[in-house]
């Protein structure tokens, strides 16, 4: 296999962008009182040609630095809006799911952002309250003024405001206070050392923001961060990220994930 030559990938990467070469799958967020599936996270996926399947965590970057992730934003939300319709259409959760996306604060930085994220949402036929953006410390803190101005516009207008790795981020009781979110995420894995943990989750608890945990992976964490407040979690002990028709199969099995929070 040749080697990743990040230069080349910026310029593979708008071809893939451009001819449909990019892909979401979908991970469930689940209640973990219940069992009942909550709503999905799309995930970008990108199956190069000759180097197969380029991790996230390789391309992201290179597309926010290029900028490229613009239209990749864009992208993925048209997708997710118009997968979460078909999924709803072939199951019959009408409205009942919201799907999660991720944006960047190169996202935010564009003047026409929020003229771009209401037009596509409202040509989906999805309700403002079925899209959750998904954001990190980064745009809090790199831009708080328009940050804070442009979440509350996105509150407005009923869209859902979520914080991804808050218990890891740079003064995260800071952020709670200073801006409008509805839900937060924590990294199980990263945050399994932290000891102030607790009141972390505890403090966005009393604000009523609901907690996520992210990467649960045994039965075992899932009783723990159930334990101290989380209400919903994702990861493999769920679910593995998977394509929109493994979705509406996954929804429509008889047990879904009854069984796993028992």
């Amino acid at each position: 296999m040749t080697e990743l030559v990040p230069s080349a990938l910026k310029n593979e990467f708008q071809t893939a962008l451009n001819n449909g070469h990019l892909t979401l799958h979908y991970q469930p967020i689940v209640n973990m009182k219940t069992g009942a599936l909550l709503g999905l996270e799309a995930l970008m996926r990108w199956n190069h040609p000759v180097h197969g399947p380029i991790s996230p965590g390789v391309f992201i970057p290179i597309a926010e630095e290029s900028g490229l992730i613009i239209d990749a934003s864009k992208w993925a939300l048209k997708e997710a809006c118009r997968a979460l319709k078909r999924i709803e259409g072939r199951t019959g959760q009408n409205r009942n799911l919201f799907i999660s996306v991720n944006f960047s604060a190169r996202d935010f930085a564009e003047d026409s952002f929020l003229e771009d994220l209401y037009t596509i949402i409202s040509a989906s036929d999805v309700l403002p309250n079925q899209i959750q953006l998904e954001i990190n410390d980064e745009l809090l803190l790199s831009q708080p003024d328009t940050a804070a101005r442009s979440l509350e516009l996105c509150r407005k207008a009923g869209l859902k405001i979520a914080l991804d790795d808050y218990a890891t981020a740079r003064n995260p009781l800071e952020i709670l206070a200073r801006f409008p979110l509805d839900t937060v995420k924590i990294d199980n894995i990263l945050c399994k050392t932290l000891s102030n943990l607790p009141e972390l989750v505890q403090t966005a608890l009393n604000r009523n923001i609901t907690v996520i945990a992210e990467r649960v992976e045994t039965s075992d964490e899932m009783a723990h961060l159930r334990a101290l407040g989380c209400g919903a979690g994702q990861g493999f002990y769920f679910s593995r990220p998977m394509p929109e028709r493994d979705v509406t199969e996954l929804i429509l099995s008889p047990q879904l994930f009854a069984g796993k929070v028992a």
